[in-house]
C-alpha cells in the first residue's frame, strides 16, 4: 500500500536554501475544490520562498498543491497543470515538458520552463516548474526567474533536484 502524505509548509526548504516569506497568500480553496474530480477530500496547501543565494536566478519559488486520496496520479498531475495553466494567463513552455527521475528517487517528475505576459506588469515572466503526483499529493513547484535568464540556461536536471529534496521536506506523513 502507498504511504499517504500530506502536505506542510516548513519555514525552510532543501537544506536552508529557500527561507518561507509568511506574508504570501493563503492556499487557493478553489484548486481543492476545482481538483475534488482527481482528489478525495482534497486539502489546498501553498507556500511562498525566497532564495537565501543572493545569486540565485530565482526571484521566488512557490510550493502549490493538494492533497488528499489521489485517484489517477497522472490523470491528477495533468489536471492540476491545466488549472494552473488557465489561471495563470496560459504560459507558452519554452523548453520540455520533460520527465526527469532525479538521482536516489524513484519517483518522476514534469518538468518544463515557460513564459507568460505578467497580468500586473507589461513584461514577460519565465518559470521553471517541476509537477509530481502520488497516491495522495499532487504538487507542483515553481520558480520565478530573473528576466535576464534564458531557458537555454536553465539547468532543469539541476532544478529536478532541487525539487526533489523539496518533495521531501513538505510530504508528511
Amino acid at each position: 500500500m502507498p504511504a499517504y502524505h500530506r502536505l506542510v509548509m516548513p519555514d525552510s526548504l532543501a537544506h536552508g536554501h529557500y527561507r518561507r516569506d509568511h506574508d504570501a497568500a493563503d492556499p487557493d480553496e478553489t484548486l481543492a475544490e476545482l481538483m475534488a474530480g482527481q482528489v478525495e477530500h482534497p486539502t489546498a496547501a501553498f507556500g511562498a520562498y525566497k532564495s537565501v543565494n543572493k545569486d540565485s536566478q530565482a526571484l521566488v519559488l512557490t510550493v502549490t498543491g493538494v492533497y488528499g486520496t489521489v485517484l489517477s496520479p497522472v490523470t491528477a498531475r495533468d489536471e492540476l497543470l491545466r488549472i494552473l495553466d488557465h489561471r495563470d494567463n496560459e504560459p507558452r513552455p519554452l523548453t520540455g515538458p520533460r520527465t526527469i527521475t532525479p538521482p536516489g528517487s524513484q519517483e518522476p517528475l514534469q518538468c518544463r520552463v515557460t513564459v507568460r505576459r505578467s497580468p500586473y506588469a507589461d513584461f514577460d515572466m519565465r518559470e521553471a516548474a517541476c509537477t509530481w503526483a502520488d497516491a495522495s499529493t499532487v504538487v507542483t513547484v515553481s520558480e520565478a526567474l530573473r528576466s535576464k535568464v534564458r531557458p537555454e540556461d536553465v539547468d532543469l536536471d539541476a532544478f529536478a533536484g532541487e525539487v526533489n529534496r523539496i518533495r521531501n521536506d513538505v510530504r508528511a506523513n
